[in-house]
């Protein structure tokens, strides 16, 4: 009876894994080998940005909210490791707020004095392009304008393995 329990518990373990696994995958829309779509999205300045703007560069987009724990223990890492040590004429860092209104945005960068490009996504349009649901996400876009690299959530190897697939675009 004991074992049973066992096998049904071990099931149920691996089909929520699997649906997990399956539920990240269908939420993210840009995939690795896809190209960056064309987007405008506002500065926290108010100036329009365009994805235009990043032909030829090496670039990490980072969706986030002032709210998300992952997002906040994400942010000192995207200011520390990439903002102030990867310093190429031919890398582009955008912080993209999900979903929130531009004062919010301001106190929280404001507070925590991250420097890096910060724009709005106030009501995801954006974000829609990209993935579905869950934050931060995070992808890496080569000079030739594809995903290298699309990572959900906040874990520091995966941080650390982005950090580097970065520098190795901008030798490329």
């Amino acid at each position: 009876m004991k074992s049973n329990r066992a096998i049904v518990l071990l099931l149920f373990f691996f089909s929520s894994f699997t649906f997990a696994q399956d539920d990240l995958e269908l939420t993210t829309l840009l995939k690795v080998g896809n190209n960056l779509p064309a987007f405008t999205t506002p500065s926290l300045s108010g100036k329009t940005f365009s994805s235009d703007e990043l032909k030829g560069k090496v670039v990490l987009i980072n969706f986030w909210a002032t709210w998300c724990p992952p997002c906040r223990a994400e942010m000192p890492l995207l200011q520390k490791n990439i903002f102030e040590k990867i310093k190429d004429k031919n890398f582009a860092l955008l912080g993209i707020s999900r979903g929130e209104i531009a004062d919010t945005v301001k106190n929280f960068i404001n507070k925590s004095k991250y420097t890096f490009p910060i724009y709005l996504d106030t009501n995801s349009k954006v974000y829609k392009l990209f993935a579905s649901k869950y934050i931060p996400r995070s992808f890496v876009i080569g000079k030739d304008g594809k995903v290298k690299m699309a990572t959900v959530g906040f874990k520091k190897e995966e941080f650390e393995e982005m950090r580097t697939l970065i520098q190795k675009e901008l030798k490329n």
